[in-house]
């Protein structure tokens, strides 16, 4: 069976805002997907969607605290010897994303305002100083 390469992003939705910020993403391969900054690629297909977007997402996950992405990604189906194959769309999980204000120097350094991403094999950031909002 062949996997299909992630190339990008297919969709990005949101969800919700209220009670708890949630987005649908949607990637067009699933070979590379772990690999893939997935917080990153939030923002960048957030801030495609137009002025604003991005800012009322991030001003959600502020409130709240947290949110979660819903991944999905598109990849082969056969349908058996001669049957050829087509893609189709697969769940792959559901991901906390935390919001974390910034921290001033005190005693230990400094912290900008970030957001963390929970995801099997660790936890990935992203700071939120050069985002538009």
């Amino acid at each position: 069976m062949r996997t299909k390469p992630v190339e990008g992003v297919l969709r990005l939705d949101v969800v919700a805002l209220d009670p708890r910020p949630a987005v649908y993403l949607a990637y067009d391969g699933l070979a590379g997907i772990s690999q893939r900054p997935l917080l990153r690629d939030l923002v960048e297909e957030l801030e495609r969607k137009g002025p604003g977007e991005l800012a009322k997402f991030l001003d959600a996950l502020r409130q709240r605290r947290s949110g979660q992405i819903h991944v999905y990604f598109s990849d082969y189906v056969s349908y058996g010897i001669g049957g050829g194959d087509a893609a189709a769309e697969f769940f792959l999980g559901t991901f906390l994303v935390l919001h974390e204000p910034a921290r001033p120097a005190g005693k230990d350094p400094a912290v900008p305002e970030h957001l963390a991403l929970f995801r099997p094999g660790g936890v990935e950031r992203l700071a939120l100083e050069g985002t538009s909002s």
